[in-house]
């Protein structure tokens, strides 16, 4: 049997009050939230409830639940059905958590009730405004600006991002970061019309990482290998439709990365250009070979000051369009929830001449989800990439850092 927790503003439990819950979330670069939307019944018990809530920072939390089957030694297949051999528990899955943006009563009927939310991701969105004392740092000195700026600051990734964060001024945040690190060299500049969202953008194409806030509201900053499951889950029991997709949308085999090798004679000193141009263009030449060459926009990294810094990033840009190659293969299972970056695997058959199908194995990341939850059940229509998994483990695997900060 499925069931569903629904609380809104911390304690208001009106699961009794849910028609539907629909949730689209994403794993990608184009700082878009999470969507939550929740049409409840318009009800008078509910009624002083729903006028407590405020957008922006009444917070929304969905959990589902279900009963799944087994794993691994757990069950085994028969032609028939799954089910005849599964051994079967009630699984609960954290399906979403964010915040409101609107309320609107009468629709889509004036017998409902329509609660939109996002993911913390849209509170991200704001402009990082005037920084705090240690927003310019010097060395060890530190002085008051009116911007935050990174200066002649020579840092690393894992130190700036939490640094920048914190000048939210009404989000609390907790950071979990699983990437690579790199040291800035030359100096990168944020100022007060810079966004979260634009500082998160830019720090995750300079290590190669992906960022979203999970169900439990905890903003992931993460090497696209790190996924989150130790095994597949194996969706076989579950899928509607086994979607495999050969595509190339968003995919790019050859990147260019411009340096800047801009000399000083000191480190407050005047500064002059250099001599070598610096400028690196990595290829991948089996996709080439396969689909010709997808160009990725010129990566102007200015505040790199040499040859083998330039190389580096261009390989790793390469290595990250590897996650879009195929990343349009859309399954759709009942019943079950997988996480986002999550690794999932299903069969799909295929007819060969009339003859009997054979199997073949489609696995992949979770890249992207869209849940509905209604009277008719539980779907979910999962966008996953293959190409992920042939991109390099961890890229730099001694430089990958991970902890956990509350902001």
């Amino acid at each position: 049997m499925i069931d569903h927790i629904v609380t809104i503003g911390g304690d208001s439990d009106i699961s009794n009050s849910v028609v539907s819950i629909e949730v689209v979330d994403q794993i990608d670069t184009s700082s878009d939230p999470g969507k939550i939307k929740v049409v409840l019944a318009n009800r008078p018990s509910i009624m002083a409830q729903v006028a407590s809530w405020k957008p922006q920072t009444t917070p929304i939390e969905i959990i589902l639940k279900n009963w799944v089957y087994g794993s691994g030694q757990d069950y085994e297949y028969s032609e028939y059905a799954y089910s005849r051999y599964a051994k079967k528990s009630e699984e609960s899955y954290l399906v979403a958590y964010g915040h409101l943006v609107g309320i609107s009563r009468s629709n889509p009927s004036p017998s409902e009730i329509t609660v939109l939310a996002e993911c913390d991701l849209g509170h991200l969105a704001d402009a990082l405004g005037p920084g705090p004392k240690s927003a310019v740092v010097y060395g060890p000195q530190q002085r008051d600006s009116p911007d935050f700026k990174s200066g002649t600051f020579k840092g690393w990734t894992h130190e700036v991002l939490p640094r920048v964060l914190a000048l939210h001024k009404s989000l609390d945040i907790t950071l979990h970061y699983q990437a690579r690190t790199i040291e800035y060299a030359k100096e990168k500049n944020y100022n007060s019309e810079t966004t979260f969202q634009e500082v998160l953008e830019d720090l995750a194409a300079d290590v190669g990482a992906v960022y979203y806030f999970d169900e439990d509201g905890i903003l992931q900053f993460r090497d696209p290998r790190a996924i989150r499951s130790d095994a597949p889950i194996v969706l076989d029991p579950y899928v509607l439709n086994p979607n495999d997709m050969d595509s190339i949308v968003g995919h790019r085999n050859r990147v260019t990365v411009i340096g800047d090798q801009t000399l000083a004679d000191g480190e407050m000193g005047r500064e002059s250009p250099g001599s070598e141009p610096l400028m690196y263009t990595a290829e991948d030449q089996d996709s080439i070979d396969e689909y010709g060459v997808l160009e990725a926009p010129t990566d102007r990294a200015i505040w790199l000051g040499s040859m083998d810094k330039v190389q580096e990033r261009a390989e790793l840009l390469l290595n990250f369009y590897k996650m879009f190659e195929n990343a349009t293969t859309s399954p759709v299972v009942a019943g079950i929830v997988p996480p986002l970056h999550s690794l999932v695997s299903y069969d799909v058959f295929l007819p060969i001449d009339g003859s009997t199908p054979t199997k073949a194995t489609v696995s992949g990341i979770v890249i992207a989800r869209n849940i509905t939850y209604d009277i008719t059940g539980l779907k979910t229509e999962l966008t996953i990439s293959p190409g992920a998994l042939d991109m390099e483990t961890e890229v730099g695997q001694s430089e990958i850092r991970e902890f956990t900060v509350d902001i």
